[in-house]
């Protein structure tokens, strides 16, 4: 006996997209809500499930042959949305990927190939699990071997029914259900049942007399309103009788052989789903799977890496390590360092570290057995690190003319360091970056993959015959993983000392090999000159920290939560009668029934009242407008206000921590707090920034490129009307608007200038005229002209996007001025809603990629003059084309002068790089 999961595509597919936010999307802005629920639902069906066979039905656009009985079957439903539509294509790609089989056929609805093929499974004796959002296939259910899990709402909220459930939820049981169901009618279907007729009426009637055909029969038992309605409408509930029963004889394979799923290819799922950006769903799949990974956290097959610590608490032990790989020569082998926090990696402080040379791992002994022995690797406990004596020996070792050194995740170990006074001049490779740079598509860059995709190389620590490092027992290891970045338990100096030598170890080992990578792709000079020493600059900043004035975001957050207050108050005002302003439900009713306002989108569960909705009823009725600000206020104090002063630390200053190895393109970014993330257009977003202020005997330096994604268009793409538009200083947003419409430049109406300027931006994301049209409000063949209008205009700018998708399809990826590679896959796919989004993000990311480039020189340049000249001025913040400067007023006009400088010297392009730069005590005070 076998188990079969068949699931309703299309119904599931629609719960998905209707429970989740249609602003899930990936950095190339391609919305995944409805894949991402689905494929969320499936892989829990898998881990929970453990089905044999899996069988995934869907519903046909042409008409069934339901259409031929009722002409307005299914009328009333609206059109799918883009975006739904746009990801049931998606949806099929992650059913091939996992070998999963799609059944479809002309003529009948998804529910008619369910019953055919649980029908036959149940034949054979197997047992059926039919997942679907339709009540239809209650019908279907038949103890022991047929059950419903029927999707009540959102991806999670399930009933299980059997023959038994079906009574207690309808009153009838499944043979009855298509009879109840006619008399009840179905709106979802479009058809109508008999007035004065609901489920509880239905279910006695059914119950009572047994069928149609009885309740027919004894109409004189009934009430005189209840038998006219049934005499009046009996065709139309025998024609729903005949319509709402399912079929079961639909051409389509039932035998056991169909139904088996193939064999799953984990690389090509880890494909799709890193295209996705479904990197924590990846691993779900991978548990329901029961399968290993092929890549980034799997052990691998080959030989063991045995590392052991010899763990260090005497301070003489711990010098006498220093000094003697202090006295090792610079040009000498590298040492490989790896510390151990005990939370997050360098925010909390350190448990230890671990210090080896990379030559001893690589000569590691080797036995019959396939294990690489290592001698036990020096790690100092944490305690040690608090000794004067230990910092100034980490200082010479490490300092200018110390010994190079390799590390995976090294900002994070620089930053440590820094907070303790000790600063790291010589690192040569950080693992994790370098595996950033060769393939910046990966989900992870955990050690253990790496160690297993470079090395083909598993890791122990203690004696080989233990566990791999990566599942060591939490009683032996404290809880302690080595694939996580950041173990949590880290404070007993042996667990401590285990982690740090694997790491060490690890690092070690890999680093040779990455570097060799690095050069291998062209990726060594962008390496050596941007991204290395670009680590130690975040690093820096990361540990110095912005200044804050509390008071100022406390006052601010008093302010938002009265506004917040007042608004909801004059919400109800506006209603009528009290209600909860945050429940959708109630806003609903409140402005459908209540109010009469006329709804704009239907949901699965109402009218919607998103914030793209509400925009459009406003004029309607003063309640909008006062929602609209509500929201915006709430969105403010929760996520700017509380999160920001939750990160105020004890110095007084938020130390977010830079992201050099998330974006595919290469931008930065941040987290703990997320400060690329504060509003920069609205009158709030300006009094945050009041609240960053300069430290006591400071002022800040505020400096930014202007344009600089246009004028990177300008140069790859060597258009004379760019680069004539910016070499004159021109206002370049009113000039491409009066090339555009065909103006005059002082005839270009702030219309044109909006338009003109949001086209040139999307061109940098590679949008197209469906993007263009939902921006400005429009139709797409309205956007679409505007678009042709800019590309005669600027004819080079179409050629050159033109032969960047050309170029990225044939080499598989794109390369920037610096080097720059990413790997872009998704153009060889033969699924073509991913090889239009592959196309969006070559056109994207060359020139995404070179902008980032230019700003990570700009960053290494202006703290290596600074370091270079002595002075006090010092980096505190980057954030998009802005970077912060802590500057003392004695060093104002050298500063002033030479930083813009630097930013516009950071690459030599076609046109000019400008920067604009102003002084202020506050962030905003500079921007104003």
């Amino acid at each position: 006996m076998a188990s079969l999961l068949l699931l309703d595509g299309n119904s599931l597919t629609y719960r998905a997209f209707f429970a989740l936010p249609t602003d899930m999307a990936t950095a190339s802005g391609q919305v995944t809500n409805a894949v991402f629920g689905f494929t969320s639902m499936l892989v829990n069906l898998l881990r929970d499930h453990q089905p044999d066979h899996v069988v995934v039905a869907f519903d046909r656009p042409e008409p069934t042959f339901r259409h031929e009985q009722v002409p307005d079957y299914k009328a009333q439903r609206e059109a799918a949305p883009d975006i739904l539509r746009q990801q049931m294509g998606l949806v099929r790609q992650v059913l091939d990927a996992l070998a999963i089989p799609i059944v479809e056929l002309p003529g009948f609805e998804a529910d008619d190939l369910i019953a055919t093929i649980a029908t036959a499974a149940r034949d054979r004796g197997d047992d059926v699990l039919i997942v679907t959002g339709d009540r239809d296939t209650y019908q279907l259910v038949e103890d022991p071997h047929i059950r419903v899990l029927y999707n009540r709402r959102g991806v999670s909220d399930y009933a299980l029914y059997d023959e038994a459930g079906i009574v207690e939820r309808t009153g009838v049981t499944s043979v009855q259900y298509p009879q109840y169901a006619a008399l009840r009618g179905d709106p979802s279907d479009n058809l109508a049942g008999v007035p004065g007729v609901g489920e509880k009426t239905a279910a006695k009637l059914i119950t009572t007399y047994g069928g149609l055909d009885g309740i027919f029969e004894h109409l004189d038992e009934l009430t005189p309103k209840l038998r006219a309605n049934l005499v009046e409408h009996e065709a139309v509930a025998r024609r729903n009788a005949e319509v709402m029963v399912l079929r079961r004889d639909a051409p389509v394979p039932v035998d056991a052989e169909s139904m088996a799923r193939g064999e799953v290819d984990l690389a090509e799922v880890q494909d799709l789903f890193n295209f996705l950006e479904f990197r924590t769903l990846y691993d779900r799949l991978l548990d329901a799977l029961g399968a290993a990974e092929p890549s980034d956290s799997t052990p691998a097959s080959g030989r063991i890496l045995a590392a052991t610590a010899e763990v260090i608490t005497d301070l003489t032990a711990a010098l006498s390590v220093l000094d003697g790989q202090a006295g090792g020569a610079a040009d000498g082998p590298a040492l490989a360092l790896a510390a151990t926090w005990q939370g997050v990696a360098g925010r909390t402080p350190m448990t230890g570290l671990a210090i080896t040379e990379v030559a001893a791992v690589d000569e590691a002994t080797r036995d019959g057995g396939g294990t690489d022995a290592l001698a036990p690797i020096p790690f100092l406990a944490g305690g040690l690190l608090d000794e004067p004596d230990v910092r100034a020996g980490l200082n010479r070792l490490l300092g200018p003319g110390g010994r190079p050194f390799v590390t995976h995740q090294a900002k994070a170990l620089l930053r440590s360091l820094a907070t303790i006074g000790v600063d790291a001049h010589t690192l040569e490779l950080d693992t994790e970056v370098a595996a950033y740079l060769i393939d910046p598509a990966q989900a992870s860059y955990d050690l253990a993959g790496l160690l297993d995709r470079y090395g083909d190389l598993r890791l122990v620590v203690g004696e080989p015959s233990e566990a791999p490092v990566n599942e060591v027992p939490a009683a032996t290891s404290g809880q302690l993983d080595f694939g996580d970045p950041t173990p949590s338990g880290a404070s007993d100096a042996a667990a401590s000392g285990m982690v740090g030598a694997a790491r060490a170890a690890a690092t070690a080992r890999l680093a040779p090999l990455l570097g060799a990578a690095l050069d291998a792709h062209g990726l060594g000079g962008l390496y050596r000159d941007v991204e290395n020493p670009l680590v130690r600059v975040l690093a820096r900043m990361e540990a110095l920290g912005i200044g804050v004035d509390v008071e100022v975001l406390r006052d601010l957050q008093r302010r938002l939560s009265a506004e917040a207050i007042e608004l909801e108050a004059a919400i109800q005002a506006a209603a009528g009668t009290p209600f909860k302003v945050n429940s959708t439900p109630q806003l609903r009713t409140i402005l459908f029934d209540q109010l009469g306002l006329t709804p704009q989108k239907k949901t699965k569960t109402g009218y919607s009242t998103d914030a793209a909705s509400l925009e459009k009823l406003k004029g309607q009725h003063p309640i909008i407008d006062l929602l609209l600000r509500y929201r915006e206020v709430e969105k403010l104090r929760s996520t700017y206000g509380e999160s920001l002063l939750a990160e105020v630390a004890a110095d007084g200053r938020i130390h977010a921590t830079f992201n050099q190895t998330v974006a595919r393109t290469g931008r930065l970014s941040s987290d703990a707090p997320n400060l690329h993330n504060i509003p920069v257009r609205t009158e709030e977003g300006r009094q945050f920034r009041a609240a960053f202020v300069a430290a006591p005997g400071f002022e800040l330096l505020v400096a930014d490129y202007n344009q600089i994604e246009l004028r990177v268009i300008a140069h790859l793409a060597r258009d004379p009307g760019l680069i004539a538009a910016f070499t004159a200083g021109e206002d370049i947003h009113t000039s491409t608007a009066a090339r555009v419409f065909g103006v005059m430049p002082e005839a270009v109406s702030s219309e044109q200038r909006a338009k003109a300027k949001m086209v040139s931006y999307g061109l940098a994301y590679g949008m197209e005229a469906y993007g263009l049209a939902q921006r400005l409000s429009m139709g797409v063949p309205e956007a679409q002209a505007i678009l042709d209008a800019y590309f005669e205009a600027f004819p080079n700018v179409k050629a050159y996007m033109e032969r960047t998708v050309e170029e990225a399809r044939q080499r598989g990826y794109t390369e920037t001025l610096m080097g720059r590679r990413r790997p872009i896959p998704e153009l060889s796919s033969s699924n073509h809603r991913i090889r239009q989004a592959g196309e969006r993000q070559a056109m994207n990311a060359g020139i995404q990629g070179l902008a980032a480039d230019i700003f990570k020189v700009a960053l290494v340049d202006i703290d290596a003059a600074l370091e270079g000249a002595g002075v006090r001025s010092r980096l505190v913040l980057q954030v998009h084309d802005e970077v912060l400067l802590e500057v003392p007023p004695d060093e104002h006009d050298e500063m002033a002068e030479r930083i813009p400088a630097l930013m516009a010297g950071a690459c030599d392009l076609l046109v000019p790089l400008e920067v604009h730069y102003a002084f202020g005590p506050s962030w905003a005070a500079a921007k104003s």
